[in-house]
């Protein structure tokens, strides 16, 4: 019968409390990273009392507690102390205390892992096991001899291959006689001598027990500085002169560890969630003369020394002449909550006397009284503690079924990822690439063509080598700049994305002239990318740049735009876009998506006026059309008046009659204007382009408007795209003859189909200009920033035939990614640098101005300091004269270009008419 004295229901509902652990952080729940288990002292006049007490928390509460069995240990510390002196009468002064301490250590640890306990309730001792295994060597029939570290070792060898099944079977005589004579010679050598070696030896090196005896911080395991070492003197602790007191916080330490790992709550580690009671220690007759009490202050000391929580309630019962603790309180306060406020109040300096919660004991009352029958009513509810159960996604039978389950789904997984079906959708749905291709996740496949950001050199599925080897270089020049900055973190790194058309072209035939601008741009922004790792100064950017493909015409731009802001969120150093190749409506709708995710664009060859319009967060390198529209007036006044009467102020502007095709019908109404103002007589022709969008209305074919250009005794001036241009040229070429080649003027994109010698040479009998935006097509032998790099970068490109030339596109592309670096170096450094951002590198733009403008290879670019000029002042535009496969001739430049002068037949400059609008405006 449990006893019943005064509030008696009010101390088990007491220990409960302390028993039950918290669903979520330990114990007391409502102070975390305060956590701490107080050590409930028992104090009562009565030694019998205490101990019946002890009796019913042990039996009744701690052992039928449902469910399950809460770990627990009733020990009379007195009678283990009685034993360890009839068994132990060779141990003196405090290496008694520390024999104590490890035989009570060793019967909570035994009765904390028995059977008796549920399954999840058990507890593996590695750290304890190990350590009073090594205590204990010498004290055995069969002391270290000989050399007694490497005897020490074996025997540990010994102990840790009986511990393991794989080995205590290898290793069994009836399992060796089954195997004599059927194994071979090598296999019985490595499976009993050489396997268990190498295992122990990993084993010492990996296993958590040995890699936390020379961590923790008792003894200074790192003297003599190997586990050997360390080991031995644990072995012969008193001949090593050890501190006593040492050795048992190391025994204590030990056993709370690994208390503290299984109950250490993980995800993975289900077994944790499922304790929800602690392991109670029961100390029954603690006193100072049988070493509880010091028992009791070490457990405390190691938890403030060490600072871990460790689930272990330690019930301890004392009568009240041999407790000298703190003041202990009374059954009818709220101990528990009075106590957490103290604990939690000292924090840092909390001592040994905060962690006692010692209880007063009232005396048992007499059976057959009212207050005995009023209490024993009270209690019998509390005495059976009932813990809370595990969670519901913890339990065993849940955990087997998410083991199923995910087996399942791994085998699904691997049956889905290995269907050849699959595979083969995937591939085609990204331009024939494998899932493990690095560019495959981030390039798709839209109806012919392959479009997408190609980080890692994939050349969108174009078989021109060309091509491929300028994006392998790029690749290249990517992984040195990580690797530079990896070095030398104190150099920024900035990415663009060179968004281009057309990348998927096969080339060949008039594609190659298509494909040929598309490649030597890049080769122009590889030759930047080239640059600036070549710089060594300790903030000079690094650059990182993302080919992409936006397909014919940019009609999957904003497509594109998608992927490119999918990429931001997980790599902040892009910062800007380049490249942006023709004026359509495609390309405007990329501009608006590129301004919606709010990067800053500088477009390398773009020049419809309206462009502009369309974001803030757009510039260009290359001059607007009304511009070139001027120069080209400009220019064909000068021809009819040297012509000497041969050639009429008259005007044919031929141009795109597709709807989608700005650039030319821009130009065409700019041209119109121009040759106007100068006095020409005007006419429009429109033709149906090769590759009409849905929209265009009825015209002439090509061909045909090209075969009227015969006799026309004016200028011709061609405002549309390269790829119809060389059919006009073909159609004059077999139609005029050279006795009467019509007099041609083209607009900057012909420059594309100039800077390709086999399309040169294909209509020598044809000559033409055409408007080029740098001072003529460019060679790898001018003395220059960007032919000298393009020289070493792909002297393939440049020695790819006799007269080697390469399209301005190169110049322009070069400058556009160099004004971007130049935005970056302006913007704070070390110490104080500011973040490079896309909306930092935007407003650095802006300030590109006065003597601050970049010199460029495809001349000066000058943003004239207002807020909302977006294009180059007097930016140059040069013409250049195609006769046969020879390198185009220049026949005269307008803008400013270095310290050359522009030609005197160029129209005003933008510069003095911009001053003069000021001046107006003001």
């Amino acid at each position: 019968m449990a006893p019943v004295f005064e509030h008696a229901d009010k101390l088990f509902a007491l220990l409960h409390s302390l028993v039950r652990r918290p669903k979520k952080g330990e114990f007391p729940e409502a102070t975390e990273g305060q956590d701490g288990l107080p050590v409930v002292m028992l104090v009562g006049y009565e030694a019998s009392e205490l101990a019946e007490l002890a009796d019913t928390i042990d039996k009744r509460s701690c052992k039928e507690a449902q469910p399950p069995r809460i770990p627990h240990k009733l020990i009379d510390v007195s009678g283990v102390l009685a034993t360890m002196n009839r068994e132990r009468p060779d141990l003196e002064g405090d290496w008694r205390r520390a024999e104590l301490y490890r035989r009570v250590l060793v019967e909570l640890a035994m009765e904390f892992a028995s059977p008796s306990n549920s399954p999840d309730a058990r507890v593996q001792f590695r750290r304890f096991g190990l350590v009073n295994w090594l205590l204990e060597t010498n004290n055995t029939a069969d002391p270290l001899r000989g050399q007694p570290d490497h005897e020490l070792l074996m025997r540990l060898q010994t102990r840790e291959l009986q511990r393991r099944g794989f080995f205590r079977v290898l290793r069994n005589p009836t399992t060796e006689v089954a195997l004599e004579g059927r194994a071979p010679w090598w296999a019985w050598i490595l499976g009993l001598h050489v396997l268990p070696v190498l295992w122990f030896r990993a084993w010492r090196a990996v296993g958590p027990e040995y890699r936390w005896l020379l961590r923790q911080p008792y003894m200074a395991p790192r003297d003599p500085g190997t586990f050997a070492g360390f080991a031995l003197r644990l072995t012969q602790p008193r001949f090593e002169h050890e501190n006593p007191e040492q050795v048992g916080k190391l025994l204590v330490n030990a056993f709370l560890e690994d208390l503290r790992v299984a109950y250490r709550r993980r995800i993975w580690r289900r077994r944790a969630w499922r304790r929800t009671t602690y392991c109670v220690a029961l100390l029954k007759g603690v006193r100072e003369d049988n070493f509880g009490q010091q028992l009791i202050r070490s457990l405390i000391e190691v938890r403030i020394e060490t600072g871990d929580f460790d689930p272990l309630l330690v019930i301890g019962t004392s009568r009240t002449h041999d407790y000298a603790g703190p003041q202990w309180g009374q059954l009818e306060d709220d101990l528990v909550m009075n106590w957490g406020a103290q604990f939690v109040a000292a924090r840092r300096g909390r001592s040994a006397e905060d962690w006692y919660l010692p209880v007063r004991i009232p005396a048992t009352l007499d059976p057959g009284t009212d207050a005995y029958t009023r209490h024993s009513k009270n209690l019998l509810p509390k005495l059976q503690f009932r813990p809370e159960p595990s969670p519901r996604w913890a339990r065993r039978r849940v955990t087997a079924l998410a083991v199923v389950l995910a087996v399942a789904l791994v085998a699904g997984a691997v049956g889905w990822r290995l269907d050849p079906a699959r595979e083969e959708r995937w591939e085609q749905q990204h331009c024939k690439l494998p899932r493990t291709d690095p560019d495959a996740a981030t390039v798709e496949t839209r109806g012919a063509e392959c479009v997408g950001v190609a980080p890692h050199g994939f050349a969108f599925g174009s078989q021109d080598e060309s091509l491929q080897k300028t994006l392998k270089k790029i690749d290249e020049q990517n992984r040195a700049a990580e690797e530079i900055h990896r070095d030398a973190p104190d150099r920024p790194i900035v990415t663009l994305v060179h968004l281009s058309a057309l990348l998927s072209s096969p080339g060949t035939g008039k594609a190659a002239g298509l494909l040929s601008y598309a490649r030597e741009a890049l080769q122009g922004v590889a030759s930047a990318q080239k640059r600036q790792l070549n710089r060594t100064g300790s903030d000079d950017p690094l650059l990182r740049v993302l080919p992409a493909s936006a397909g014919l015409n940019m009609q999957y731009g904003p497509e594109v735009v998608g992927m490119i802001a999918k990429m931001m969120r997980t790599d902040p150093t892009i910062v800007g876009v380049t490249g942006l190749d023709q004026s359509r409506k495609a390309t405007i709708t990329t501009i608006h998506r590129l301004t919606r995710i709010g990067l800053p664009m500088v477009a390398t060859t773009l020049s419809a006026d309206t462009l502009p319009e369309a974001s803030p967060l757009y510039y260009q390198v290359s001059p607007q059309n009304r511009r070139e529209a001027a120069v080209a007036a400009a220019y064909s006044k000068h021809l009819v008046a040297d012509s000497g009467g041969r050639l009429k102020p008259r005007v044919r502007v031929i141009y795109s009659a597709d709807p989608t095709d700005e650039y030319s019908s821009n130009l065409r109404a700019d041209a119109a204007t121009s040759f106007h103002d100068a006095g020409f007589d005007v006419e429009q022709q429109a033709y149906k382009p090769a590759s009409p969008s849905s929209g265009t209305p009825n015209a002439p074919e090509v061909s045909e408007v090209g075969a009227g250009t015969c006799h026309y005794p004016g200028l011709v001036f061609f405002a549309g795209r390269s790829e119809d241009f060389d059919t006009v040229l073909s159609a004059a070429n077999d139609s005029c003859g050279r006795s009467d080649p019509p007099t041609l003027l083209a607009g900057d994109d012909i420059a594309r189909l100039a800077a390709n010698p086999d399309r040169r040479g294909a209509y020598p009998r044809i000559p033409y200009d055409f408007l080029d935006f740098t001072q003529g097509v460019g060679s790898c032998d001018e003395p220059s920033d960007l032919y000298t790099i393009m020289q070493t970068l792909f002297p393939d490109e440049c020695n790819r035939v006799e007269n080697s030339s390469l399209d301005g596109h190169a110049a322009l592309a070069f400058d556009a990614v160099n004004l971007y670096l130049k935005a970056v170096t302006t913007l704070p450094g070390s110490p104080n640098r500011m973040p490079i951002t896309p909306g930092a590198v935007w407003k650095a733009l802006g300030s590109i101005h006065g003597d601050s403008a970049f010199d460029g290879e495809s001349g000066s670019i000058d943003f004239g300091g207002v807020v909302d000029r977006q294009v180059p002042l007097d930016k140059l535009i040069s013409v250049q004269r195609v006769q046969g496969p020879k390198r185009p001739k220049q026949m005269g430049f307008c803008g400013v270009a270095g310290r050359q002068h522009q030609n005197t037949w160029c129209p005003e400059s933008e510069a003095v008419q911009a001053q003069a609008d000021a001046l107006t405006a003001g």
